[in-house]
């Protein structure tokens, strides 16, 4: 019994990131010596300068003042014209920005995750439900930008959808790690691991929906357990994701940080649909 419970223990995202991007799709380097300068819907402006093939230099203006730092990066092409660029803030810092770009209509979703402080993490869920605050310590902001040109009423956006809601699917991340997802509704999904580190562990958490194509979609979850920051793009035409896992490789909050790229392929096992027609008679 002591070892079928400690098996099911929740390991840190440090431990889940060992041979977990088996399956990612691997990084391009098209950017190179390009610069790219993106109007937020907010007002503020960033601009990206891609050095080389694995580091960029960003300025951000705004209000509060103008943020600077040199960084490397990850990019990958999921599908034909749109790039998700994914890098850290700065380094050492608890700070994720991951974009999705659609370079031919020019405008893109920026997603940024912040880790918690110490404090924060100490606050327990009992608590949180008390003051009706998120369960999770983990914040994720969603920002629209236009590029090369000042956001306007004509710029194109990602729309959150329902479309995933009631699916069930298995993603497979490597030889030997798997996980199947309900995406129970618009704000909520359970994930169950059924192969790997995390095998008989499942939690429900909560979770965004962005359509960026057709059968094309951001997934982005935040846990509430292990503080972990999760940002996929899923191709339900090739069956395929691809993203990032972000989150304190140890224990230690504001310890090192684990920002690594994650890939699956997937199968759908089943779609709910739920009938009230006869609760409205």
């Amino acid at each position: 019994m002591e070892d079928e419970e400690k098996s099911r223990e929740y390991i840190t995202v440090g431990e889940l990131s060992v041979g977990f991007s088996e399956n990612m799709l691997q990084p391009v380097g098209g950017l190179a010596g390009k610069v790219i300068e993106l109007y937020h819907e907010s007002g503020k402006k960033s601009r990206i300068a891609f050095l080389d093939a694995e580091a960029l230099k960003w300025e951000t203006e705004q209000s509060s003042g103008t943020e600077k730092f040199i960084c490397s990066y990850q990019a990958v092409i999921p599908r034909e014209h749109m790039y998700f660029i994914d890098f850290i803030a700065s380094f050492g810092d608890s700070k994720s920005v991951s974009i999705i770009i659609d370079m031919r209509r020019r405008f893109a979703t920026v997603v940024t995750g912040i880790l918690p402080t110490p404090e924060e993490m100490k606050i327990p869920l009992i608590i949180r439900a008390e003051r009706a605050m998120p369960l999770t310590a983990v914040q994720v902001i969603f920002e629209h930008a236009s590029l090369d040109s000042p956001f306007s009423e004509a710029t194109p956006r990602h729309q959150k959808t329902r479309d995933l809601v009631g699916k069930r699917a298995q993603w497979v991340y490597s030889s030997k790690d798997a996980y199947e997802h309900i995406y129970l509704n618009e704000n909520t999904y359970t994930w169950h691991c059924i192969a790997g580190k995390e095998k008989g562990l499942a939690d429900t958490d909560r979770c965004f929906y962005y359509k960026l194509g057709e059968n094309f979609y951001l997934f982005v979850w935040i846990e509430k357990i292990i503080p972990t920051l999760g940002v996929i793009l899923e191709d339900l035409d090739v069956m395929r994701s691809y993203g990032k896992i972000f989150g304190y490789e140890g224990c230690a909050v504001n310890g090192r940080i684990a920002n690594f790229a994650v890939g699956s392929y997937a199968t759908m096992l089943n779609t709910t649909e739920y009938d009230f027609s006869h609760l409205l008679r």
